[in-house]
């Protein structure tokens, strides 16, 4: 088998339908993928939905447990994945009809062990074509290190790339327990072995973007776990490039990229602690973990975007530890006391 397809669904009624139909609209024989779907205890309608499909098509795997999280979810898929290259998805995406076979023909005739695509962000589900077929962009070819150092603006995401299921297995990759950032270390910790990479400059992947995602949920429990899983993000990235700096096997321009990432992130993320009214002590506490890996004072947010004078200016504050404190103090003088953590 060429491709496992892995999907954990959780409450997915209004898009795993399109995201299926997607899946099944490609120039492949049904014999050479699989989807492979694991409903992680959706209370709407979302796995009988897909147990029509199941019923209709052989290549559809269905599986449910309870409800144990995104990334809980993708490693029990990793398992259970056959196919020679692995591809996650979720649930409300999409892909372009008729790409698969081009995509993977691409990666088995250059042996790769990941082969990379772009995304293009849209409200539409509807958007299935190319304006041009993938055969007339240039695939470029080049080990993970070298991709790294030559996108800097890389993305995290695993749904922008396909990954061979035997380069997996040999190192041992697996998500972390970060329910909405384990993307991030995992897509690094395949990149950074890896020998052979084809990236292809065409968008493939259709990243819909819905009103009740869980990032963009206002529920304060919600955003409350959404904060703290960046803090770990980010300081799991962190200690990831020290060890690599201490490795001292990589270049400086890779680890700078990788800091320039960590920092974007870490960036908004204190702007974030400041909009949302945390305490005082709670953004000390932060501050203090931040620095405790060296994301703090931020030093490479603006060296390859954000280089506007309003940036310069909000990040000479977020860096002067006096200038930031003083602010949130007198911001927290407005705010209920019973409004703060």
């Amino acid at each position: 088998m060429r491709l496992s397809i892995l999907i954990s669904m959780y409450n997915a009624k209004s898009h795993i339908g399109n995201c299926i139909e997607s899946l099944l609209n490609q120039n492949l024989s049904k014999e050479d993928y699989e989807i492979i779907i694991m409903d992680d205890g959706s209370t709407d309608d979302s796995y009988s939905i897909v147990q029509n499909y199941q019923g209709k098509y052989g290549n559809i795997k269905l599986f449910t447990q309870e409800n144990s999280g995104l990334y809980t979810t993708r490693n029990k898929l990793l398992k259970l994945a056959q196919g020679d290259y692995i591809y996650n998805l979720d649930s409300d995406d999409y892909i372009v009809h008729n790409c698969l076979n081009e995509l993977l023909s691409i990666a088995e005739e250059n042996d790769l062990e990941i082969i990379g695509f772009d995304t293009l962000e849209t409200f539409s589900l509807d958007l299935t074509g190319l304006a041009k077929p993938i055969s007339s962009y240039k695939t470029d070819l080049c080990s993970g290190v070298e991709f790294i150092e030559n996108y800097p603006k890389l993305r995290h995401e695993v749904w922008w790339y396909f990954t061979k299921r035997e380069f997996i297995q040999k190192h041992k990759l697996f998500f972390n327990k970060n329910e909405y950032n384990a993307d991030v270390v995992f897509t690094l910790k395949t990149l950074l072995p890896a020998k052979s990479i084809g990236y292809i400059p065409v968008s493939i992947h259709r990243y819909v973007q819905t009103q009740d995602s869980l990032m963009r949920s206002e529920n304060m429990e919600i955003v409350i776990n959404r904060f703290e899983y960046m803090q770990m993000m980010i300081l799991n990235k962190s200690k990831l490039i020290i060890n690599l700096e201490n490795n001292d096997q990589h270049s400086d321009i890779l680890i700078d990229n990788l800091k320039h990432r960590r920092d974007v992130f870490t960036f908004f993320s204190i702007i974030n602690y400041i909009r949302n009214h945390f305490s005082l002590a709670f953004i000390r506490t932060k501050i203090g973990q931040l620095k405790a890996v060296n994301a703090y004072p931020v030093s490479n947010f603006n060296k390859y975007s954000f280089n506007t004078l309003l940036h310069n200016v909000v990040l000479r504050v977020i860096n002067s530890e006096r200038i930031l404190y003083g602010l949130i103090y007198l911001k927290n003088l407005f705010v209920k006391k019973s409004d703060k953590l």
